[in-house]
């Protein structure tokens, strides 16, 4: 029973490391980062909230992802802005340096935010990011997140209010 135990750590902790630098392209259409568990069934300890619910197509905006407690830090993360189901748009921007975050292209470039290989000090309650919808974009908008504690607890869907694109 102990040696079962010991190689169910391992394997937790394996499949945490393999994705430390970064959700993997797998899970651009699901936002599910393939770690050996299930995503947690409880309400996340998350909220997503914009920094306005109106924006003009082209004109960029601010999205923060906070965790309620300061327990509730953030190790790994995945944010799309989604207008319907499958597809991200707009872009991201994030600053070189930013500790825990960098851009990935899933559809197009700087589509996506995750995080980036860091140390548990860098791990944050609240990050925010400057989010820019398409010049030609009219439609309504909700940032969708995948949002890990730790390798092991993680939550999948977390969702902002609508954000509505005006051209």
């Amino acid at each position: 029973m102990l040696f079962a135990k010991v190689c169910l750590a391992l394997a937790l902790l394996m499949g945490a490391e393999g994705y430390s630098a970064g959700a993997p392209e797998s899970a651009c259409k699901d936002m599910i980062p393939r770690h050996p568990v299930e995503a947690q069934k409880r309400p996340a300890p998350y909220t997503i909230t914009t920094s306005t619910k109106v924006v003009k197509a082209g004109t960029p905006m601010q999205v923060t992802i906070s965790g309620k407690t300061a327990s509730d830090t953030i190790r790994g993360i995945m944010l799309q802005a989604r207008s319907g189901e499958d597809k991200p748009v707009g872009v991201f921007t994030v600053s070189p340096s930013d500790p825990l975050a960098r851009l990935m292209k899933c559809d197009n470039k700087g589509d996506t935010i995750t995080h980036k290989k860091h140390d548990a000090k860098d791990d944050k309650q609240t990050v925010t990011f400057t989010w820019t919808p398409p010049a030609d974009f009219n439609d309504v908008v909700k940032f969708r997140a995948t949002i890990a504690l730790n390798g092991a607890v993680f939550w999948v869907g977390v969702e902002s209010a609508p954000v509505k694109v005006t051209a």
